[in-house]
């Protein structure tokens, strides 16, 4: 798979190929960033990789991060896109004073540290069965490999429940494979399927998942399912909101969410 492109904003705010990311109280965007890439990392069981771009004119960098959480920096430069003329550097200050410098020094303490136990370790037999899936799809065998991921998350279901976090993971995978063959329409029924779950149990991870789904809606080009989707969007942002479970890079997007829904055709 290509790498991840993250790019980090002056005021603090972080995307991953272009989902907004959502910070937990007290916790960093650096952090955020490096947890959400080891979830990556954890769904595939193999590490994965992410091109990071941290402010206008600001340095490039390839991040490796692992499923037991460590991570690297990797020697090779990355390729970002053409960007406007770099601004001025900052001037020197004692500690790191870029969120660039603040990344690199968390990935090499990382990557000199033992590594962290997964908070949820995997059967060996699941774990191969992701790593197989995740072989298939970059070998570019995609509908073999979402074939694969449903058969996975159907048989999670039936033997551990539909909320089983494991159930709800092999459902994500299938939604992301689903975004890589570009069927958006099944991937944001799928992504939403998972965030409606999120959002009934009251998992801390429900705000992530609706703007997981909300990143896959984006796509989506027919009306009718984009007034569906947006709606169902906009509801679960609802129940967020009332307890107190949304922050500012939420209530941005659903707000764009909504512009797009009100400039609908009057007939949909």
């Amino acid at each position: 798979m290509a790498p991840f492109a993250v790019r980090i904003s002056d005021e603090g705010l972080a995307e991953i190929d272009g989902e907004p990311l959502v910070t937990d109280p007290g916790q960093s965007v650096h952090e955020a960033v490096l947890d959400r890439l080891q979830q990556y990392a954890e769904q595939r069981a193999v590490a994965v990789e992410a091109t990071v771009t941290d402010g206008p004119g600001a340095a490039h960098f390839v991040l490796e991060v692992s499923p037991d959480g460590s991570s690297r920096l990797l020697d090779r430069p990355s390729t970002p896109a053409p960007a406007p003329a770099p601004a001025p550097p900052p001037p020197p200050a004692p500690a790191p004073a870029s969120a660039v410098a603040t990344a690199i020094a968390r990935a090499r303490a990382a990557a000199t540290a033992p590594p962290a136990p997964a908070p949820r370790p995997l059967p060996s037999q699941l774990a191969g069965r992701i790593a197989h899936i995740n072989a298939l799809a970059t070998a570019g065998r995609l509908a073999e490999a979402s074939a694969e991921a449903t058969a996975l998350r159907e048989g999670l279901t039936r033997s551990a429940g539909t909320e089983h976090p494991d159930a709800l993971e092999a459902r994500a995978m299938e939604a992301y494979l689903a975004h890589l063959r570009g069927d958006h329409r099944e991937a944001t029924v799928l992504a939403l399927s998972v965030a409606r779950i999120l959002c009934g149990t009251g998992d801390p991870q429900a705000p992530a998942a609706v703007m997981r789904a909300a990143a896959a809606w984006q796509r989506l080009e027919e009306d009718r399912a984009v007034e569906i989707h947006g709606n169902e969007l906009l509801h679960m942002w609802g129940r967020l909101h009332g307890d107190g479970r949304l922050g500012p890079a939420d209530e941005r997007l659903a707000q764009r969410v909504r512009d797009r829904l009100e400039a609908l055709p009057a007939h949909v």
